[in-house]
């Protein structure tokens, strides 16, 4: 005892008599410099105390309180008080450990409990919302959880989404916000808890990252499931020192089974959604065929697409041509009112869905998408979608929600499915209703169908000829319509058609059949009417066409062709015929004018038809000048398909030349000014070769003359010289404007000019001659030219000059992949070549009749205009 007992008297003694001293005495002793020291002894003498003694309580030699015993008196404590005092310290110190003991013990087997609860809650749902909630609930009931959430990041959005989020004990909506440097994204990146017990400021400046709002502590943990950070679960307080590493623990226990049942939740919850989409699209499916009346399917796939989606708004709005609307037709959901509204285009969302034909989306949060207001008033989230069946708009499918949306990429993809499957119903479904009305209504411009028209024009000419009865036809045809549809859009085209028709409508007569022919193209079968009547109709429709607003603003006119029966034709197909080729004359003045053929004399039918081919070669090259295949087909059809319409010729192979002058007297001057205007615009295209066929034509001429050759060859050689390029029409325009030389590939390409040059020509069995020259310019004379390897005098005289004056020409010019060359140098080249590229003796005449020229290289004003001999 004495040896135990010493020491702790002395050491008791010396803190009661410290206290002692200070507290009996005013002295100021050493301790009383702490600040601490001070406050307690004026507690003391504030409460009366002279005397103190503090015995320390502890538990295995860790000090965990005090024990104070005080009196008014002055006294001293006898060294048995003291340690009864020391012992009885050690009892309560004895005792508060126990009791922590016994906490601890109970603490864990509540939190075993409750990990066990939330284990088995995990393993019974695959429910990620009542997972989250049942994690919560419970952690509630081990420690403070009023400020807590769950976060999983979405990498594809780049986004924090909240699927749990409580502050100060109220449970918030689910919401996202982009990730950024903030301190879910940094325990999700590093996949390393969080624990901020005070100074949370500081620490999240030491960690890098910048915090949305200050907090007193802090505790996160990371969400890891199959070795990948899905996202975050925390709680937070307003105090400091809340939280502590048991709390970290706890959390990083229960994270490690949430994350899995969550990330399973999640797979699980997309695939049944999948799963529910494709019912709802089944489902639609079988509803759109049930029914052919658009009202009724309508109404029937929104209440679908209301227990099968999650928003509180659907509706489908179909186009009204007629008024440029979308009429609300059907809607569901637990908010309405819009059934029967009309939007204009490009009014609000549906209104510009609907005008510019792509998906577009509304957030209340956007100011950028402020104009595309949704139709319900409180609605803060919207999507629509064009409803397209065949690049033709019907209506829009929309969707709105009072709550903020997100619209995800799956979401968004199911709406683009749903709108398919909608165009499709839509489109049988107003077709079926239809079907009676466009047997003889055109759909788009309220005009009869072109199957109607025929069965009427038909019955028509039957009663006509029994009784002995006129009728006039009147074709009609838009100019520049095909601009309208490249350069305003298709939907500005149709309303442009239902103009057209609106007035043809508006203004025939009621015993009149009017009909639309083709795309651009109107018909109007006028019974009982003469060529003055319908000339006067025609003109009249020719004056409204061209003063009508929306028509003037797009600048559209309509060229008309009037036909008559009998006087024109003595059947149906003869009068279509006439009253088309008519028209296309009204198309070759320009448009906007009325053609007829009340000229037409039976006995001038070959007449009549050259003027019709001068007209349809004219529109050809006015509509379209390109080249390649395609340009060169067109052409070349044209050609074909009204050369053999002229009264029959007896062919002209073999023809001498005087007879083959003769033959090209007989064409018309529409054939030869387009084939020349043709190949001069083929030049044009490159200013390079701008020119090149004129001066070619004037080299070859030259020659021929110093050759004494007669005038009627001669002048097949100049046209011959002038067309010998025509061809080019089908070489594609990346061939012919290449910047630099072809390669093999192009080269083979760019030879079969000249046998597309002989085929345009076949047509024009007057030019039969000049077509062997445009075929065998580039034969080499000892046989290695193309495209028959001709050799020597097999090789078409003119084709012989042709050449050299091609080569001549083409020496002393700029091109893209050289310079040009002098007189001098090309002559010397020519006559380097001779007997093997060229016929020998014509290059000697060529080179001196060019050295006795004044100026041997021949320089040509550019034009693309016809080229007619003498």
């Amino acid at each position: 005892m004495t040896s135990f007992a010493a020491p702790l008297r002395t050491k008791a003694w010396t803190i009661i008599s410290s206290v002692w001293c200070r507290v009996r005495d005013d002295s100021l002793s050493a301790l009383e410099k702490e600040k601490s020291i001070r406050r307690f002894r004026e507690l003391a003498l504030a409460q009366g105390l002279r005397s103190v003694v503090a015995i320390s309580l502890q538990a295995k030699e860790q000090a965990f309180g005090v024990l104070l015993l005080g009196t008014p008196d002055s006294r001293r404590f006898t060294p048995a008080e003291l340690r009864l005092l020391l012992a009885l310290g050690h009892q309560i110190g004895m005792a508060v450990e126990n009791s922590y003991l016994v906490q601890q013990t109970a603490r864990r087997s509540e939190e075993l409990h409750v990990l066990n609860e939330i284990g088995r809650a995990l393993s019974s749902t695959l429910n990620k919302e009542d997972l989250t909630r049942k994690v919560w609930e419970e952690l509630g009931r081990l420690f403070d959880v009023e400020n807590f959430y769950i976060a999983e990041l979405d990498p594809l959005r780049d986004e924090i989404q909240f699927d749990l989020e409580i502050v100060d004990g109220v449970r918030l909506p689910k919401r996202t916000r982009p990730a950024g440097n903030h301190i879910s994204e940094y325990i999700i990146r590093t996949r390393q808890p969080v624990l901020i017990r005070d100074n949370y400021v500081g620490e999240m400046k030491k960690l890098g990252v910048e915090p949305l709002r200050t907090k007193g502590c802090f505790c996160g943990v990371p969400l890891v499931a199959y070795d990948h950070a899905i996202g975050a679960m925390a709680v937070y307080s307003d105090e400091e020192r809340v939280f502590d590493e048991g709390h970290l623990e706890l959390l990083r226990v229960l994270a490690s089974e949430a994350s899995i049942a969550i990330e399973n939740a999640r797979l699980f919850s997309e695939e049944r959604t999948k799963a529910r989409h494709l019912t709802l699209l089944n489902t639609i499916s079988r509803n759109a065929i049930a029914t052919l009346n658009p009202d009724e399917m309508l109404a029937k796939i929104t209440e679908q697409l209301e227990s099968g989606l999650t928003y509180d708004h659907i509706g489908i709005g179909v186009l009204d041509y007629a008024t440029r609307e979308v009429v609300i037709q059907a809607e569901a959901g637990k908010r309405r009112g819009t059934l029967g509204q009309r939007i204009s285009l490009g009014a609000g969302l549906i209104g510009q869905v609907a005008r510019n034909g792509h998906m577009a989306a509304y957030r209340a949060s956007s100011p950028a998408e402020a104009a595309l207001q949704p139709l319900l008033p409180d609605s803060v989230a919207a999507v629509a979608l064009p409803v397209f069946y065949a690049e033709q708009l019907h209506g829009i499918l929309y969707i709105e929600s009072s709550v903020p949306v997100d619209f995800s990429e799956e979401e968004i993809l199911l709406l683009r499915t749903l709108a398919d499957l909608i165009a499709g119903a839509l489109h049988n479904a107003l077709s079926f209703q239809k079907a009676q009305e466009q047997a003889i209504t055109d759909g788009l411009t309220g005009v009869k169908t072109h199957r109607f028209f025929m069965e009427a024009l038909s019955a028509e000419w039957k009663r006509s000829t029994r009784a002995g009865r006129g009728f006039a036809l009147v074709l009609m045809d838009l100019d520049r319509f095909k601009f309208v549809n490249d350069f305003y859009g298709h939907l500005e085209g149709d309303l442009v058609l239902q103009r057209v028709g609106q007035i043809l409508e508006t203004n025939c007569r009621r015993s009149d059949v009017v009909a639309r022919y083709g795309g651009d193209e109107f018909v109007i079968l006028m019974p009982e009417t003469n060529m003055e009547h319908a000339r006067q109709l025609a003109s009249k429709l020719r004056g409204w066409v061209s003063a009508d607003g929306l028509l003037r603003d797009k600048n559209i006119s309509a060229s008309f062709g009037i036909a008559c029966y009998p006087l024109h034709g003595s059947s149906p197909q003869e009068l279509i015929q006439v009253a088309d080729a008519s028209m296309y004359l009204s198309k070759h003045q320009g448009g906007n004018a009325v053609s007829t053929a009340d000229h037409f004399d039976p006995n001038e039918a070959k007449k009549w038809k050259r003027d019709v081919l001068e007209a349809y070669l004219g529109v050809t090259l006015k509509r379209l000048f390109s080249t390649g295949p395609e340009a060169f087909e067109e052409i070349y059809q044209r050609l074909r398909q009204f050369t053999e319409s002229l009264a029959a010729t007896e062919p002209n192979n073999g023809q001498s030349a005087a007879a083959s002058a003769q033959g090209r007297q007989a064409l018309p001057h529409a054939v030869l000014d387009t084939v020349t205007s043709l190949a001069l615009a083929i030049d044009a295209k490159d200013h390079y070769t701008q020119g090149h066929s004129q001066k070619v034509s004037a080299y070859a001429t030259l020659v021929a003359e110093a050759m004494g050759i007669k005038d009627e060859e001669m002048e097949e050689i100049r046209l011959g010289a002038v067309l010998h390029d025509i061809g080019k029409v089908g070489i594609p325009e990346s061939i012919l404007n290449k910047n630099g030389p072809l390669n093999p590939e192009e080269w083979e390409t760019m030879k079969a000019h000249v046998k597309f040059g002989a085929k345009i020509l076949d047509p024009l069995t007057p030019l039969a001659r000049i077509r062997e020259m445009v075929l065998h310019h580039h034969e080499f004379f000892d046989g290695s030219g193309y495209p028959d390897a001709l050799i020597g005098e097999n090789i078409p005289l003119g084709a012989r000059i042709i050449a050299i004056a091609d080569a001549y020409d083409t020496i002393t010019s700029d091109r893209t992949y050289k310079r040009a060359r002098k007189a001098i140098d090309a002559l010397a080249e020519l006559e380097r070549c001779a007997n093997a590229q060229f016929d020998g003796a014509i290059v000697e005449i060529f080179v001196r009749t060019m050295r006795a020229q004044p100026n041997p290289i021949i320089e040509v004003a550019a034009t693309t205009g016809p080229v007619r001999g003498s």
